[in-house]
C-alpha cells in the first residue's frame, strides 16, 4: 500500500479566497493547483462552503484520474471559521460532507484553523508567532507547547485593522465627510470611481445590496496607501489607528504566551499591513518599544506554502 501513498492534498479556505494544491510525495513538488472564492462558512453558511469544497474535490478527483491507483496520504482542510469546539464539529461536517460526493482515497485527514496551521508551518513547528491582517485580523503564539491566539472574532465586532476594517472606516470617512461632520478626504474620489456611484446614498444603497460582500468593502481599504502616498489626513488617520490596533493583538498573545525577552520570530501576512507602509512602519515602531527582541518579518510567500510544509512533516511522522 507505500506505493499508493503518493499524494498530499492541501486546501486553505479564507475569507476571500480558497486555494488548493496536490503535491507529490515522491516529488515533492506542486502538481496540480487552483483557487476559487472564499469558504468561511461563517461568512457565506453551510450549503456555500460545502458546494464550494466539493467543486475543488471534484476537480482534484478528475486530475487524479489520469493516474491511476492513486491515493492522498494526507489531506489537509485549513479553514478559516474554527474558532471553537461547535466551530470544529460544524466544519468537519462541511468536510466530510464534500469528501462524501467524492470517490477519493484518503489515510490522514486534518482539519484546522487556516490561521493556525499557517503559524505552525511558517514556522516550522518552533516557538514563534503570525499576525494576519487580511480581510480579517488575527494574531497566534507558539511557544513549543501552546498555541494562544487573540483578534480574528469577525467583522461584526472585530476584526480591527483588518482590510475589512480599513474599508469600513474608509466607507465611514466618506459618510462624515457628505454630511459635514469631517474632513474632506481624495478616498471619496477612489471609491465612487470603482463603484461607478455619483452620491453619497448610491453609497449607502451599495452596502445594502444583495450582493454585497465583506471582501469588496476590504478592497475598499487597501485605497488608503495611495492616499497616503498623497498626504491625506484621512488617510493617514486610519493607517495609525489600524498600526495601533495590530499592535494591540501582539501585545495580547505574547502576554498570554508568557513572552519576556530573548530571540522571538514573528511572521506578518496579509495586504493590510503588507501593501501600506505606514501601518507597517508605525506597527514595527510600536513592537520595538515595548519588544524589542522581537524579529519582526514579513511572510515571503503565500499560505499554502507554510500548509504544505506543515502537512509534509505530518506525512512524514506517518
Amino acid at each position: 500500500m507505500e506505493s499508493m501513498k503518493q499524494w498530499l492534498l492541501i486546501i486553505d479556505g479564507g475569507a476571500t479566497k480558497t486555494a488548493c494544491v496536490l503535491v507529490h510525495t515522491g516529488a515533492g513538488e506542486i502538481q496540480y493547483s487552483t483557487s476559487t472564492t472564499g469558504s468561511n462558512y461563517q461568512a457565506i453558511g453551510v450549503e456555500s462552503a460545502t458546494a464550494i469544497l466539493q467543486g475543488l474535490l471534484a476537480n482534484i478527483e478528475t486530475f487524479l484520474l489520469k493516474h491511476p491507483h492513486s491515493q492522498i496520504a494526507v489531506a489537509t482542510f485549513a479553514l478559516a471559521g474554527i474558532d471553537s469546539p461547535k466551530d470544529y464539529e460544524i466544519v468537519t461536517g462541511i468536510v466530510q460532507n464534500a469528501l462524501a460526493a467524492t470517490k477519493l482515497q484518503i489515510d490522514t485527514l486534518i482539519i484546522e484553523n487556516d490561521a493556525e496551521a499557517t503559524l505552525l508551518g511558517v514556522t516550522a513547528g518552533q516557538a514563534g508567532a503570525l499576525l494576519i491582517a487580511g480581510t480579517g485580523a488575527i494574531a497566534y503564539a507558539y511557544d513549543g507547547q501552546q498555541i494562544v491566539r487573540a483578534g480574528g472574532w469577525g467583522h461584526r465586532a472585530g476584526d480591527e485593522g483588518s482590510g475589512f476594517w480599513l474599508g469600513q472606516e474608509v466607507v465611514r470617512a466618506i459618510f462624515k465627510m457628505e454630511d459635514g461632520r469631517g474632513e474632506p478626504t481624495i478616498l471619496k474620489d477612489a471609491v465612487y470611481h470603482t463603484l461607478g456611484i455619483q452620491d453619497v446614498t448610491e453609497l449607502a444603497e451599495w452596502l445594502f445590496q444583495p450582493s454585497y460582500t465583506n471582501a469588496q468593502l476590504a478592497k475598499m481599504g487597501s485605497f488608503v496607501a495611495k492616499a497616503v502616498e498623497q498626504e491625506d489626513a484621512c488617510a493617514i488617520q486610519i493607517s495609525l489607528q489600524a498600526a495601533h490596533e495590530l499592535a494591540l493583538l501582539i501585545r495580547a498573545i505574547l502576554k498570554k504566551i508568557g513572552y519576556q525577552k530573548g530571540a522571538f520570530p514573528l511572521y506578518c501576512n496579509g495586504g493590510a499591513i503588507k501593501h501600506n507602509p505606514l501601518i507597517l512602519k508605525t506597527f514595527i515602531e510600536k513592537i520595538a518599544l515595548t519588544y524589542p527582541q522581537v524579529d519582526i518579518k514579513l511572510c515571503q510567500q503565500p499560505p499554502i506554502i507554510y500548509l504544505i510544509e506543515r502537512t509534509k512533516r505530518a506525512y512524514d511522522c506517518l
